[in-house]
């Protein structure tokens, strides 16, 4: 049946019109069929050129400086970092622009000054000199304003052209340096950071340590006699590593649940109600006892806050040199009751940059404001970069 039909189709295929007329007919070639109209001729001379978009802005600037622009790296409060190529030796690199108008004068200024003691300075720090990034040049220049091309409105610019580096991994970073307010990312970096860190019974002892300095002179630590604190940190401490947990509603506040690992969780409530617990039995005076009753809630609440600040603490102190206050966000585990060597026991990868800050300090070029956003790392060999030197003081 079906070689029936296909031989009926070869045959039909012989005889039947083919869809498209690949060859005309007699009477197109005379010319019976009208002829389609002619296509228009280009005017005589030289083809006409595509008018080009003049570079503007800050691009202005660096065609100017004959640079290539390829695309926004990321910015923050004092400046924004762009990738560009330089044709002449085909090098990719980072220039960070600090707009006068969106900081200060001041602000430009002592970034350039910075980054230039780096650039003239750097051979004399020595095995530590990796920790900063290679600065090329760093300059006060006029540059377009948006729209503007280089004849136009210029604006003082501080312009910084550095190394590109790349983004230190989120758990490398987020978990050893200063961060912001809690997000996914951050509680992702502490939940590996804990696994570590709280196994370690010194550290923990060192958290709570921290935790209790930074409770409410007014409230919490008025009535925290040093035996309170001592009978609590014996308690918690043991209970901890033991797995004898708190059965507490601290561990279905949303709050806590969204911002620490589940380690951190039973550390906290039993930091939050042995305290308390030792609090009563151990009054700093005897009319306290029914002062810490009547104060229950606000005494726990200022718990669960200073436990939370001190959780928050970075492993890396971000700065040297200077002193900083005592609950100051940049502090970190490493300078809280001699906690050092301890937290660089734990945590090795911290030892070669805390030692380059030292060094950095010591030769009057005062680190500060190193976070979890402003450390890069260097392609190829991993290396840690303290890239922002914006901060630092001379």
């Amino acid at each position: 049946m079906y070689q029936k039909f296909w031989k009926q189709f070869l045959t039909e295929q012989t005889v039947a019109d083919p869809t498209y007329k690949f060859v005309p007919d007699s009477k197109e070639l005379a010319g019976e069929v009208p002829a389609p109209p002619a296509l228009p001729t280009m005017p005589q001379g030289e083809p006409p050129q595509r008018r080009r978009r003049e570079k503007t802005g800050f691009r202005a600037f660096l065609k100017d400086r004959g640079l290539q622009y390829n695309k926004h790296l990321g910015g923050g409060a004092d400046g924004q970092v762009y990738r560009v190529f330089d044709p002449e030796n085909g090098r990719a690199m980072a220039v960070k622009f600090i707009n006068t108008r969106a900081t200060s004068l001041e602000t430009a200024r002592r970034e350039v000054e910075n980054y230039g003691f780096v650039k003239d300075n750097r051979e004399s720090f020595g095995e530590y000199a990796k920790y900063l990034p290679v600065v090329y040049n760093a300059e006060m220049a006029g540059v377009p304003a948006r729209g503007q091309t280089m004849d136009g409105t210029l604006i003082v610019n501080g312009v910084i052209y550095m190394e590109e580096l790349e983004p230190l991994p989120n758990e490398v970073a987020k978990s050893l340096f200063a961060v912001g307010l809690p997000t996914d990312k951050i509680r992702a970096a502490r939940v590996k950071r804990d696994r570590r860190l709280l196994k370690n019974p010194t550290l923990v002892s060192s958290l709570l340590n921290i935790a209790w300095s930074l409770t409410d002179p007014g409230t919490t630590t008025y009535f925290l006699s040093l035996e309170a604190q001592d009978a609590a940190e014996k308690k918690i401490l043991e209970r901890f590593f033991s797995g004898d947990f708190e059965d507490s509603d601290i561990k279905t506040d949303p709050y806590v649940k969204r911002n620490l690992s589940k380690q951190a969780i039973e550390l906290l409530a039993l930091y939050v109600n042995v305290t308390y617990e030792e609090m009563l039995k151990n009054p700093e005076e005897e009319d306290f006892e029914s002062m810490i009753r009547d104060y229950e809630e606000t005494i726990k609440t200022d718990l669960m806050d200073s436990f939370d600040k001190s959780y928050s603490k970075p492993l890396v102190t971000g700065a040297a040199g200077r002193q900083l206050r005592h609950g100051s966000g940049l502090r970190g585990f490493d300078t809280y009751f001699a906690r050092e060597k301890d937290v660089e026991e734990e945590f090795p990868e911290i030892v070669g940059v805390r030692a380059a800050m030292k060094k950095f300090a010591g030769r009057d070029f005062k680190p500060f404001d190193v976070h979890a956003d402003n450390v890069m790392m260097r392609p190829g060999s991993n290396e840690m970069v303290i890239v922002d030197l914006g901060r630092f003081n001379i």
